[in-house]
């Protein structure tokens, strides 16, 4: 049985999921970056549906990912979301899905899709990824540490310290995002070795690096703030029970 396999990629600024065509395509539509450049997208606007079958690091062409691989009927779909942000630092969407890769398990179906929005009344976006798995949608497994009136609260994943520079201008400290980032990492690893292809387990082999736009996908991308990369509080709906995903 042959089977059809599609490398989608990440919008930063809608969250969606799209199948990319440099020629005029069937079910795409027609898109043009901010340099002019033409090229036709398939949006999955209800996200990517089916049997999860592993999920694996690999080095895409502009950098490392976290690939989802997801079955559905003849239809193969390589689920990508890019590991590191235009800082080096673990990406936003990143660990948002690292922190719902302990609760998964190959078999099981699901529905993956991304997120950007403002909810009415607040200043920042709510960025992430959300799964369905099995008709029950996931609760982050990790909670993240914080400081509030100068007090730290406790959370799995280490707080962001924050700093003056010279001008004044507050930023976080190095060595407190390297530990974040360390901790997301190593829980990475863990999950993508339970969860990785493994020979004859599964038909499908690990996707490869697929020749896209993404490095000019990637400088279209709006720079987060530092408080939508760096404060989870107001960037991730599971730290703010007040605020659901409209899905």
């Amino acid at each position: 049985m042959s089977l059809n396999k599609n490398y989608l990629q990440l919008e930063f600024g809608s969250g969606m999921f799209f199948d990319y065509s440099k020629d005029e395509k069937e079910g795409h539509e027609k898109h043009t970056s901010s340099k002019g450049n033409v090229s036709y997208r398939k949006y999955y606007k209800e996200g990517v549906s089916g049997v999860l079958e592993s999920v694996s690091i690999y080095e895409g062409k502009f950098g490392n990912q976290i690939s989802m691989n997801i079955k559905d009927g003849d239809n193969v779909y390589y689920v990508p979301v890019d590991i590191a942000d235009q800082r080096g630092n673990v990406d936003t969407y990143a660990e948002s899905l690292i922190k719902l890769l302990p609760l998964l398990n190959k078999g099981d179906k699901v529905t993956v899709r991304g997120y950007n929005f403002t909810p009415d009344g607040e200043k920042y976006a709510k960025i992430g990824i959300s799964i369905t798995a099995n008709g029950e949608k996931l609760k982050s497994a990790m909670t993240n540490a914080y400081y509030k009136d100068g007090n730290l609260v406790a959370g799995d994943i280490p707080a962001i310290a924050w700093k003056k520079d010279a001008l004044g201008k507050n930023k976080p400290t190095a060595v407190s995002l390297e530990a974040k980032d360390d901790y997301l990492l190593e829980s990475l690893k863990a999950q993508t070795e339970r969860l990785k292809w493994v020979s004859g387990e599964q038909q499908e082999t690990p996707p490869q690096p697929v020749s896209t736009p993404a490095a000019e996908n990637k400088k279209e991308l709006p720079k987060a703030t530092p408080e939508q990369a760096f404060d989870p509080a107001k960037s991730f709906t599971a730290d703010n029970p007040k605020v659901d995903l409209p899905f």
